[in-house]
């Protein structure tokens, strides 16, 4: 049995009105990433702050609680992914407890890609690098902006982020 870091949520139960569900949900992503803005290493963590016509919620908390959304499609509601939701603001902020976190940054089409995976629990965050320039009221700053953060059920992803990860290791 893995022993479980003190600072790891427990799981959000996913079961019952879906409506409900999401409304629980949503309030775990506006604590963790409205109101208190949680940050990887020194740089802010940006989300998408997108919401489609006819939606209710940003596509930020989508990509935390869903599949990959093909327009025109039905959202594909992942339970495994969104019960882990508040999994992911205290991975970044935990993102250097090396006992069950590995980050890293690959370079990846010429983007920064930081991964914060913990492995043990197979659940891993996606955030990209960006650079703000800068203007007359601020330095140009680095930020994290969250792609996604998902439950990982398949070992090519696990392989896939092991040789990712082995390929930045000194």
């Amino acid at each position: 049995m893995t022993l479980r870091p003190v600072w790891l949520p427990e799981l959000i139960c996913v079961d019952g009105d879906f409506q409900a569900v999401l409304g629980r949900l949503y309030n775990v992503f506006h604590r963790d990433f409205i109101e208190t803005k949680p940050r990887l290493e020194a740089m802010e963590v940006w989300f998408d702050r997108t919401i489609k016509p006819g939606e209710t919620y940003e596509d930020g908390f989508w990509h935390l609680v869903e599949r990959e959304h093909v327009p025109g499609q039905p959202r594909s509601f992942d339970a495994r992914r969104a019960e882990r939701l508040p999994w992911c603001k205290a991975s970044l902020t935990n993102c250097l407890d090396d006992r069950f976190v590995k980050f890293w940054k690959n370079k990846e089409r010429n983007k920064v890609i930081c991964y914060v995976w913990l492995e043990q629990f197979d659940y891993v965050v996606i955030l990209v690098e960006r650079t703000l320039k800068a203007r007359s009221n601020r330095p140009e700053r680095k930020v994290a902006f969250l792609k996604t953060a998902y439950y990982i059920d398949g070992e090519s992803k696990r392989r896939s982020l092991r040789r990712k990860y082995s390929e930045n290791m000194p």
